[in-house]
C-alpha cells in the first residue's frame, strides 16, 4: 500500500515543492487582506501565469478549500479558484472577512484529517495530500509529525493487545475456550477469520501512519535544512506473542477465580494447562524440540483438558432447563471432537472445519443466557444445526464419489431443520408431534406423479433422514397379507439406499424385539408403541444431528481424481483443468480442497450432468480392463441357487467378473456389498419376491449412477414401490428364459 503512494507523493511534494510553496504563499498573503483587495491582488497576479501554471493552481486551490476549516476563508479560496476560469474580468468587493485562524490543529483534528486522506482512492490522493502539506508552515508540519507518531504509538498499541489477547477475542469469554484455542494453535491449528482480519486492519492503518509520518519528516527537514526526527520503533517485546497470550490468560484467570466466575477446584486444572503450555511454548521458541514434536504433545494435551472445553464456564453458566443442559452437552462433545480434528487435516479443510468451531462457541456462549425452550429452539434451529451439518459434509468430503445418478440433482437449497421421512403415518404424526417444539419440521411427500424424484430432492435438501421399518421382519407375510405395506417397507428400504448414497445421517426405526432381515452398520431404533416413544425419537434425532455416526479416517479422494482424470482425458478444456490444478494428485490429501475444484470440473462436462456424493463409505470405481458385474438378488428362495449359476455363466461368456452379496470377503457385510456396487461395471438386480435388501441396494445404484439391469420372476409377488414403477423390469418364467434373457442383454 505504502509504494505506490509514496513515490506518487514525494513525486508532488519534492519534485515540484517550489511551484506548490509559491502557490500557498500567495494564498496566505491574500488571506490576510481584506476580501476585495485580496481578489483584485490575485486577478493582477494571474494574469502573470501561463495556462498549465493556472491549472496546476486549481489544483492547489481546490485541495486548500477541502482541508479549510473557516468559513469565509474557503469562501475566499472558492472565489478565487473561479477567477482562475476567467482572468481578464475584474472582481467585485467582497465583504470584509476576519483573518484566518493560526493555531495548529488537535491531535483529534490531525487524526480525523489522516483518516480521511486514508480514504481517498487513486491519484487523488497524492494531489490532496501534497497541497495539503505543502499548505503547512514549519510549526504545523512539526506538530502534524509528532502527532503521528504518536498516532504510530497507539496504534502499535492497539495491534500488540491484539495479538496478546488473541485467545479472548477469538475463543469468547469462557477461560477454558481460551486454554484450548491457544493449545491448537500450538499443534498447528488455524487463526480466527474474524481476528485475522482485524490483525490485517491494525496491520494496514499501522502502515498508513509510518508512511504519512515518513513524508511529514522529510518535507518539514526540508524546511529546516536537516534531517527529520523520527519516530522512535516500538520497543520489541522480550517475550514471544504465544507466551504473552498465556500470560494475559493467568490474569484474565485470577480475575474469574476471585469474581468465582471460574470455581476453585477448576482453577486448578486451569493452571496446569498453563504450566504446561508454557513449558511446551518456551521449549519450542529455544528451539528444544519441533514443529512436529510440539504438535504431538499439544494433540495430547487437548485430550486432557477435554472435558473442560465441551463444558466451559462456572456453574453459573450451566444452563437450566433439562433440554439446554442436552443440547449444550452435545455442542460440547461435537466441540472437544472437532479441536482434535483440525490439527489433522489439511489447510482448506482446517479452514472450514474452524468456521465451524466458531458457531459452537457462539452457541455455548449464547445458550448460558437462555432461560426457556422456545429461545432455545430459534438457537438451535439457527446456528447449532446447521454447524453440526457443515461438519458432517466436511467430514464425509473424503469419501467423495463422482456419480451420474439416475435421478435428476440441482442446485439443492440446505433444508437444515427438516428431517426427511419414509414409512408409516402413524409414526410420522408421533415423530411431528415430539419435533415440532423444537423446531423441526418432518418432510413426506404425498404426490402421486413423478414420486421417486420427489423423495430425492427431498432427501438431499434435508440433513437427516428418517426411516420406518418396524414390521420389515415379516415383508414376506406382509407381501401377501398386507400388500400396501409391503410396498411402503419397499420404498423405505429403497431409501434407506439412496440416503446411504447420499451420506445422510439416517435413523431407522423397528418394532421391539424385531430382527432386521438386512445389515446395517447402525443400530435401529427400537420402539415399544408407548409413551417413552416420543422422548426416544427426539433423542435419536439429536444424535443422528450432532454425532457423528460413522467416524473412519478412510479416505477415496485419490481414486476419485483418478477417475476425473479419466473422465476428462478428451475434453477440449482439459488444458485449462490441468492449468488451474483441478486434478493435482495432491488434492489426494486434501479432501476439502478436492471438493471445491471437483465442482469446478464437473460444471464443464457434458450432460447429463455429473455430481459429487459424499456417501457413508469411501468411493470406489469400475475397472474398465476388469468389469464386473454384481448380482443384487434374494438367497434364500429354492430357485435362487440355480438362477446365481445361470446369470454367473452368462456374465463370464461376456466377459464379466461375477459377483453376489453372499460372496463378501469383509466381515462388515454392507461395506463389503457397497464396495462391489461401486466398482461394478453392471449390476443385475432381481426384484422377485418382496426383499428389502434387494431394495436397499437398487436404491445406492440409481444414486451412484451405475448400469442396472432390473428383471423379475413372472410367478413371485410384485411389491415394487411406486418410487421405481416406471423403471423398466423384464421378466423371466424360466431359468432357460432367464438365461436368454441375460444373452441378449448383456454387452460385452
Amino acid at each position: 500500500m505504502a509504494g505506490g503512494f509514496w513515490k506518487s507523493l514525494v513525486s508532488k511534494v519534492v519534485d515540484t515543492g517550489a511551484a506548490y510553496l509559491q502557490q500557498v504563499r500567495v494564498v496566505n498573503e491574500l488571506k490576510g487582506l481584506a476580501p476585495g483587495a485580496a481578489r483584485l491582488r490575485f486577478a493582477e497576479y494571474v494574469l502573470t501565469l501561463s495556462s498549465t501554471a493556472r491549472a496546476g493552481f486549481a489544483v492547489t486551490l481546490a485541495a486548500l478549500a477541502n482541508i479549510e476549516r473557516n468559513a469565509e476563508a474557503k469562501r475566499l479560496i472558492e472565489s478565487l479558484r473561479v477567477q482562475l476560469t476567467n482572468p481578464h474580468e475584474r472582481p467585485e468587493s467582497l465583504p470584509a472577512a476576519p483573518p484566518a485562524a493560526s493555531a495548529c490543529p488537535s491531535f483529534e483534528e490531525d487524526l480525523q484529517r489522516v483518516s480521511e486522506w486514508h480514504d481517498i482512492q487513486g491519484d487523488q490522493r497524492a494531489e490532496i495530500v501534497g497541497a495539503c502539506l505543502n499548505s503547512l508552515d514549519l510549526a504545523g508540519l512539526e506538530s502534524l509529525h509528532a502527532n503521528l507518531a504518536q498516532m504510530q504509538i497507539n496504534c502499535a498499541t492497539n495491534l500488540k493487545n491484539h495479538r496478546d489477547n488473541e485467545a479472548r477475542i477469538a475463543a469468547g469469554r469462557f477461560i477454558e475456550d481460551q486454554h484450548n484455542y491457544l493449545a491448537l494453535l500450538l499443534a498447528g491449528g488455524p487463526h480466527d477469520p474474524g481476528w485475522l482480519e482485524q490483525l490485517g486492519q491494525f496491520e494496514e492503518w499501522g502502515r498508513w501512519f509510518e508512511t504519512v509520518h515518513e513524508v511529514v519528516g522529510k518535507l518539514a527537514g526540508q524546511r529546516r535544512q536537516s534531517p527529520a526526527p523520527s519516530a522512535p520503533p516500538p520497543t520489541a517485546p522480550e517475550r514471544s506473542d504465544g507466551l504473552r497470550q498465556i500470560d494475559a490468560l493467568r490474569t484474565m484467570l485470577e480475575q474469574k477465580l476471585a469474581s468465582g466466575e471460574v470455581r476453585g477446584e477448576r482453577a486448578v486444572s486451569l493452571r496446569r494447562t498453563l504450566d504446561k503450555l508454557e513449558s511446551l511454548l518456551s521449549a519450542h521458541d529455544r528451539g528444544e524440540i519441533g514443529a512436529e514434536a510440539t504438535s504431538s504433545r499439544t494433540k495430547q494435551l487437548m485430550g486432557e483438558i477435554a472435558s473442560l472445553v465441551a463444558d466451559p464456564g462456572s456453574a453459573k453458566r450451566t444452563p437450566g432447563t433439562p433440554r439446554a443442559r442436552e443440547v449444550d452437552a452435545y455442542a460440547g462433545a461435537m466441540k472437544t471432537a472437532l479441536m482434535r480434528e483440525i490439527v489433522e487435516v489439511s489447510e482448506a479443510t482446517k479452514d472450514a472445519l474452524n468456521g465451524v468451531l466458531g458457531d459452537l462457541l457462539k452457541f455455548q456462549n449464547a445458550v448460558a443466557g437462555v432461560s426457556d425452550d422456545d429461545a432455545l429452539a430459534q438457537l438451535e434451529s439457527q446456528l447449532l444445526r446447521p454447524a453440526a451439518r457443515t461438519r458432517h459434509e466436511v467430514a464425509m468430503g473424503r469419501h467423495a464419489l463422482v456419480a451420474r445418478p439416475l435421478w435428476q440433482s440441482v442446485e439443492y437449497l440446505p433444508a437444515v431443520n427438516t428431517v426427511a421421512y419414509s414409512g408409516g403415518a402413524d409414526l410420522q404424526q408421533q415423530l411431528e408431534s415430539a419435533l415440532a417444539p423444537r423446531r423441526l419440521t418432518v418432510s413426506s411427500a404425498k404426490r402421486t406423479q413423478n414420486f421417486g424424484q420427489v423423495r430425492w430432492d427431498e432427501l438431499n435438501t434435508s440433513h437427516v433422514a428418517f426411516f420406518d421399518l418396524r414390521g420389515a421382519g415379516a415383508i414376506t407375510a406382509l407381501a401377501t397379507e398386507k400388500p400396501r405395506r409391503a410396498r411402503e417397507l419397499a420404498g423405505t428400504a429403497y431409501e434407506l439406499g439412496l440416503a446411504f448414497a447420499l451420506g445422510k445421517p439416517v435413523v431407522v426405526a423397528s418394532s421391539a424385539g424385531e430382527t432386521m432381515p438386512f445389515d446395517l452398520d447402525l443400530s435401529p431404533l427400537s420402539l415399544e408403541g408407548d409413551d417413552d416413544d416420543a422422548a426416544l425419537l427426539v433423542q435419536a434425532v439429536d444424535e443422528a444431528f450432532y454425532l457423528l455416526q460413522r467416524s473412519g479416517r478412510d479416505s477415496s479422494v485419490r481414486d476419485s481424481i483418478a477417475f476425473l482424470d479419466r473422465l476428462t482425458a478428451d475434453h477440449p478444456r482439459r488444458t485449462a483443468i490441468e492449468g488451474m490444478g483441478w486434478l493435482d494428485p495432491e488434492l489426494a490429501n486434501d479432501h476439502g480442497g478436492f471438493v471445491a475444484k471437483a465442482d469446478q470440473v464437473l460444471r464443464m462436462l457434458p450432460p447429463p450432468p455429473w455430481r459429487l456424493l459424499r456417501p457413508a463409505w469411501p468411493a470406489a470405481y469400475p475397472d474398465a480392463a476388469a468389469p464386473r458385474c454384481f448380482h443384487v438378488m434374494p438367497f434364500g428362495p429354492a430357485w435362487a441357487d440355480g438362477v446365481r449359476d445361470i446369470a454367473r455363466a452368462a456374465c463370464e461368456e461376456r466377459g464379466y467378473i461375477y459377483r453376489r452379496g453372499d460372496e463378501a470377503e469383509e466381515g462388515r457385510i454392507v461395506h463389503a456389498i457397497w464396495d462391489d456396487l461401486c466398482r461394478a461395471s453392471v449390476i443385475l438386480v432381481d426384484l422377485s419376491g418382496a426383499n428389502l435388501n434387494v431394495m436397499i441396494e437398487l436404491g445406492i445404484a440409481h444414486a451412484i449412477g451405475r448400469p442396472v439391469l432390473a428383471v423379475r420372476r413372472s410367478d413371485t409377488v410384485d411389491v415394487r414401490p411406486k418410487h421405481i414403477e416406471k423403471i423398466r423390469v423384464l421378466e423371466y418364467g424360466s431359468d432357460a428364459e432367464l438365461k436368454k434373457l441375460l444373452q441378449s442383454r448383456l454387452k460385452p
